[in-house]
């Protein structure tokens, strides 16, 4: 039992120790960048650089328990990064003229504070997923932008110190400079050594080289020894403000922006960790944790933050996962209580060089290549516009700016975009209802009276114009036009308004107007014409709508034989002779006359099944009177309708051909005349002589089999092209 105990003891020991290694490893590659920015932040508006680098280290500390502690993103390493640290300092020089670095403080705590609520309301509302919706060019450009301004930071801080009459004053360009050609040779020499830290530690050094032969060092140059924890100061560091006296309008914006870009920079980060770790991240969970975080580092005066890519990629390559954040954030609070002397040789101008490095990692010099390529060039605009605006203005402004530049260029796209994806006539694309060869030839030398135009993408406001235009200048001597809908993504109000303006329009010069495919997505339910009636609060509009492309175009080609034969009620299928039928066509009378004496004469009443799907046959049914309709039935009561057969057509041809069950059932419309002719009685014929019979009856069959099969592969074009 005992050796099981122990056992099970070093199992978990063993478990922990490759956390432990990358926490130690995440925490060391983390360090300077907090401590340099956090420097960087308090000291711009009049703090000591001590302060500030404690700050930095209580941020990280509390990122790293909290998030690491939640566990919803497996090996991430969280401190005070670039984005957030640029954005607090660029908030501070707005602040610096009318407050207090006291007050300062407070104001940089209540930004926080609201940013960890905002981050926890997003992370409740999946705001992991809204964050998508802002483009790829702002993000890249608000980092970039970011980026410059840290080294613009940096430099102003390190080149005033220089002076020509004493060389000591280049002591902390020499080091920033060192700090950051080390970096870059290490990263490429020493690739799995941290390259900051070795940077950073070139620095040092070199720095006490320099100052080794200075009798007084500035003590500037240095952050210094770090102070005490004083947990009363921090208890009672609200005390006495008036709530009423701080800028909340600039606090709320600038809290808002910061939740923009910590989630933006976590959810990244995020996905650096489960490429490595092979596990995929809860950016809720992560979301909740790190926005409770920030609300107690915004309430102990710390420094906010949120993922950094470069220490969760050292931390995850040394074998960091579940508990390493957490052996991190221990290494990062056992420095900041017994490590307080470790300020006082640590340059300033070293922390400046791997701060200006990490600025221009931000940079994504892309930006430049997307001016070449017409395709990207009014991303690379809308990019260098969202730069100078965060340089000369601020973040906030900034992602306004781009994100109305990227609406108003979706927009002008979508204006130019053809609404129109096809127009075709109905000799184009006919209806499944077979026509009498009378018919087909009105309906071909009639062709253009109809016309079908099929629309794609959203029909709102700004598009509705190019439909009403093209819609108008197809009415002239046209009886019918479709509107296809099928591709419609989506339809505004202005849109529903310009239809019935069209229906209007059309009515009076002598057009009809149909609608297909209004479905539910476009917002109209069963009821359609209510939905059109809500638009104006009047009466049902007098339209008509079809839900099958194919009773619309039979209904154009109705109108057009109606207009030709002068007939009101045409859409009647009216009897026609035996003799009249499509398969007596070329057939000599006698050989007719014999035909009819074989056929077998069936009628049928409104919806009887003619024949029921899966039945043996082997013949030819010729329709005289009434219609047939060839269905496919999806279930007992829905179906598909494949062709509808008129007086004077015939169908059974292939069964006739190749005897065996059929595949869909025919269904009789109204009272319905049906002629059977059984392939037996044709056989009889022709073995008593009647070969030249059999052979009329073939090349009829023949011929109708290759019009159809035209129009299949017509058909298929079609498609194919859709």
């Amino acid at each position: 039992m005992s050796d099981s105990t122990s056992n099970k003891s070093k199992t978990r020991i063993n478990n922990l120790l490759p956390d432990f290694l990358g926490g130690f490893t995440g925490a060391v590659a983390v360090l300077p960048q907090t401590i340099g920015l956090s420097v960087l932040l308090f000291t711009s508006f009049g703090m000591d650089a001590s302060v500030g680098a404690m700050a930095g280290l209580l941020g990280a500390v509390i990122l790293l328990l909290s998030s690491g502690i939640a566990g919803a993103t497996i090996g991430m390493i969280s401190a005070p990064n670039g984005p957030v640290t640029i954005l607090l300092t660029g908030l501070v020089v707005k602040l610096m003229p009318d407050f207090s670095s006291g007050e300062i403080l407070i104001i940089i705590g209540a930004v926080l504070l609201f940013t960890g609520i905002f981050e926890i309301l997003f992370g409740f509302l999946k705001g992991g997923d809204l964050i998508k919706l802002i483009p790829y060019p702002v993000v890249v450009s608000m980092i970039t932008a970011i980026g410059i301004l840290m080294i613009k930071s940096q430099i102003k801080q390190i080149a005033p110190t220089v002076s020509f009459e004493n060389w000591t004053t280049f002591i902390p360009v020499a080091v920033a400079a060192l700090t950051i050609v080390t970096i870059f040779v290490s990263k490429k020499l020493f690739p799995r050594l941290p390259s900051i830290l070795m940077g950073l530690l070139s620095g040092i050094i070199v720095y006490l080289l320099f100052t080794f032969f200075i009798s007084n060092p500035d003590p500037d140059w240095v952050i210094g020894r770090l102070p005490s924890l004083d947990f009363e100061q921090i208890l009672h560091r609200f005390d006495g403000v008036r709530p009423a006296s701080l800028p909340w309008e600039l606090i709320l914006s600038s809290a808002l922006a910061l939740t923009v870009l910590v989630m933006i920079d976590c959810l990244l980060t995020a996905l650096v960790a489960d490429t490595q770790t092979s596990m995929r991240h809860d950016a809720r969970k992560e979301l909740i944790a790190q926005g409770t975080a920030q609300m107690i580092i915004g309430f102990i005066g710390g420094v906010g933050g949120g993922g950094t890519k470069g220490s969760t990629l050292a931390n995850t390559m040394a074998g960091g996962r579940r508990w390493s954040p957490v052996f991190a954030a221990i290494i990062i609070l056992f420095l900041a209580f017994f490590g307080k002397g470790a300020g006082a040789f640590l340059p300033l101008s070293a922390l400046s060089g791997v701060i200006i490095y990490i600025g221009l990692k931000m940079i994504n010099w892309n930006i430049l290549l997307w001016f070449k390529d017409k395709y990207t060039r009014i991303d690379a605009v809308n990019a260098v516009l969202v730069i100078v605006a965060t340089i000369f203005l601020d973040v906030t402004k900034a992602v306004a700016l781009g994100m109305f530049f990227a609406v108003l260029t979706f927009l002008r796209k979508e204006i130019k975009r053809s609404l129109i994806r096809r127009q075709t006539n109905i000799t184009e694309y006919p209806s499944l209802q077979k026509r009498s060869k009378g018919q087909r030839m009105i309906l071909e030398g009639n062709c253009d009276k109809a016309l079908m135009i099929e629309l794609q993408g959203d029909l709102f406001f700004a598009t509705a114009d190019q439909i009403y235009q093209s819609v108008i200048s197809q009415m002239d001597g046209r009886l019918v036009i479709i509107l296809h809908f099928r591709r419609v993504l989506s339809i505004d109000m202005s849109g529903m308004v310009l239809l019935l303006q069209l229906v209007e329009i059309a009515r009076k010069s002598g057009t009809e107007i149909v609608f297909i495919h209004l479905h539910k997505r476009l917002g109209f339910g069963k009821k359609i014409k209510k939905a059109f009636a809500l638009i104006e609060n009047t009466h049902e509009p007098s339209i008509k709508v079809f839900h099958s492309t194919a009773r619309a175009l039979e209904y154009a080609e109705d109108i057009i034989l109606k207009s030709e034969y002068k007939d009101k009620d045409y859409r009647i299928a009216f009897p026609r002779d035996f003799e009249e039928n499509d398969l007596c066509e070329g057939m000599k009378e006698v050989d007719i006359v014999l035909l009819k004496k074989i056929a077998i004469k069936k009628e049928y009443s409104n919806r009887d099944v003619i024949i029921p799907k899966g039945e043996k046959s082997s013949s030819l049914y010729l329709v005289t009177c009434g219609m047939v309709e060839q269905r496919i039935y999806n279930g007992k009561v829905t179906y598909k309708i494949l062709a509808k057969y008129t007086p004077r057509t015939y169908f059974g041809k292939l069964t006739f051909l190749n005897p065996g069950p059929i595949s869909a059932t025919f269904v009789a419309l109204g009272k319905t005349t049906v002629y059977k002719i059984r392939r037996i009685d044709i056989e009889e014929i022709s073995e008593r002589g009647g070969e030249k019979f059999l052979t009329d009856i073939l090349f009829s069959i023949g011929r109708n089999l290759s019009k159809e099969s035209v129009r299949m592969i017509s058909e298929i074009q079609r498609l194919e092209a859709l």
